[in-house]
């Protein structure tokens, strides 16, 4: 019981960390994205929408990650009560 206890709080804190570095690089994503989206100039043709199409599916990716391990924390407490 001990152990698994231990185990437990190695495999969060892993997560956690994971979740921390997720959470980083989307924070970069959307400084992307807000970037790009102020380079854009219509009136003079500058579109950056592949850049800015890119960035939000990667936005959208980390979105997943994050919320893949939150919910995996939340199965795993529940399964060890």
């Amino acid at each position: 019981m001990q152990n698994e206890v231990v185990d437990l709080e190695q495999e969060f804190a892993a997560i956690e960390k994971e979740i921390a570095d997720f959470e980083e690089q989307r924070a970069q994503c959307l400084a992307l994205l807000r970037s790009l989206a102020e380079q854009e100039d219509m009136v003079n043709g500058v579109f950056r929408h592949e850049e800015i199409h890119a960035a939000k599916q990667d936005k959208l990716r980390l979105d997943f990650e994050i919320q893949f391990r939150k919910g995996r924390m939340s199965r795993m407490r529940y399964a060890s009560e």
